[in-house]
């Protein structure tokens, strides 16, 4: 991609970054998101844009009130029948890949490359290399009333529910099996205290009880900007962590954090603001990125991978309670058909109790309408012989376990019901595989 390409993408991305900070400086009060919703933004085919885009994205949906998080390129538009709307304008989205060639201008993929050994890569030069893809929201394009059915799942997709826990406050299952488990990556100690933290000497995050907070919002969007800290040490994405508070270094990882926990939040549906004591570094980060556009570059490519770190997390959780509703979706449905194997022995009440019968064929029947063979066998063995009336009930009871009496009994009528003949050797196969199931 050429730079001029790149720089007036990142002009546009500093632009719209300027704007919201702005908004920010005058109230900090003021979240960062005031849309709620559930999912990363993405593309029409669902390919999750990285955490660069992402947040710009965000901030394009809360500047023109999309309602889904949802885009698609001029190509994508076409090839499904959508038209652009009139007047609307394409944003640009950085895609970034790698060019890899030996000295002599060979390529070769970064699949193969990574197959090759250390002796191997080292006749090779890996370019990094940016391109710009314009892309549209869906709400720009006529695609709601092209494909209606669709349009109405995306809503719903991103339509996020608010919930409450047990003392009212907003809740998110998400963070909180990830605490109550243990499951992110350094240890959350939550309890009575004054303030939240994250401690790199300990690589552990110290944060008050949710009670303590105003809202569960506040209570998330805090947890979430620690979470983001810790993604910044050297085990783990390589920071410099080691600044002190007001040095431009430390700036810096604040706007990091506060960028990955709204990203965080807003795809978890969580409205977000600037934290207090963030508050007083707004103008420089303003001063920053209207001074040199490639700043902003630099802190979203760290709040795409911090980001990632944690929604990989939120992924994990998913994907359980996916399991979760699967296995109970199988326990519901083994008890359906244990339901209903007592709702058809009721059925046959009348015959099992038929006082006209033996008990003894009373007790196979109801064992054959169960699904098992195992007392017809043992009454052959025993040399019972069927009456003509217990022949009819077991007839009138299914036809399949009249024809494997017969089969079980040897029995050899003269005029067979037509569908009861053994004319194919399927029906007989069959007779036989019923008589051996018990």
């Amino acid at each position: 991609m050429d730079n001029l390409a790149n720089d007036k993408a990142l002009q546009k991305f500093a632009d719209l970054m300027v704007k919201k900070l702005m908004e920010v400086d005058a109230d900090w009060h003021k979240p960062w998101f005031t849309t709620t919703g559930n999912g990363l933004p993405q593309n029409i085919d669902g390919r999750v844009y990285n955490g660069v885009n992402s947040f710009i994205l965000y901030l394009l949906q809360e500047e023109n009130k999309y309602q889904t998080p949802v885009y698609m390129t001029f190509p994508q538009a076409k090839q499904r029948g959508v038209h652009i709307r009139k007047g609307e304008s394409a944003f640009p989205v950085l895609f970034w890949n790698f060019t890899i060639k030996d000295d002599k201008g060979n390529k070769i993929s970064m699949d193969d490359y990574k197959a090759l050994s250390k002796d191997e890569q080292q006749k090779y030069v890996v370019y990094p290399y940016t391109k710009v893809y314009p892309v549209f929201n869906v709400d720009q394009t006529n695609f709601a009333e092209v494909y209606p059915e669709q349009w109405k799942v995306l809503q719903d997709k991103f339509n996020c529910p608010k919930l409450k826990d047990e003392q009212g406050m907003f809740s998110s299952p998400e963070l909180d099996h990830m605490i109550k488990h243990g499951t992110w990556l350094c240890p959350i100690i939550s309890s009575f205290s004054d303030g939240a933290f994250f401690r790199p000497s300990e690589d552990k995050i110290y944060l008050p009880l949710k009670g303590q907070f105003h809202t569960g919002e506040g209570f998330y969007s805090t947890l979430l900007h620690e979470m983001a800290h810790s993604t910044g040490t050297d085990i783990r994405l390589g920071r410099e962590m080691k600044n002190m508070f007001g040095d431009p270094k430390y700036a810096k990882e604040e706007l990091i954090a506060e960028f990955t926990a709204a990203v965080s939040c807003r795809s978890l549906g969580i409205v977000s603001g600037i934290r207090e004591e963030n508050a007083q570094y707004l103008k420089n980060w303003l001063g920053a990125i209207k001074k040199e556009p490639k700043f902003l570059y630099s802190v979203l490519t760290d709040v795409g991978k911090a980001s990632t770190m944690i929604l990989n997390e939120v992924c994990k959780y998913e994907l359980l309670k996916k399991e979760e509703q699967e296995k109970q979706q199988q326990q519901e449905e083994c008890k359906h058909i244990e339901n209903k194997k007592v709702d058809d022995s009721k059925d046959f009440s009348e015959i099992r109790n038929d006082e006209t019968l033996s008990p003894a064929f009373n007790i196979a029947l109801a064992a054959a309408l169960a699904g098992s063979y195992k007392e017809l066998v043992n009454l052959k063995e025993q040399g019972y012989k069927l009456s003509a009336k217990e022949l009819d009930a077991l007839k009138d009871a299914d036809p399949k376990i009249y024809i494997a009496a017969q089969n079980i009994f040897n029995i050899k009528l003269d005029d067979p019901t037509p569908s009861l003949q053994f004319s194919e050797s399927k029906n007989k196969n069959e007779v036989k595989q019923l008589s051996l199931n018990f």
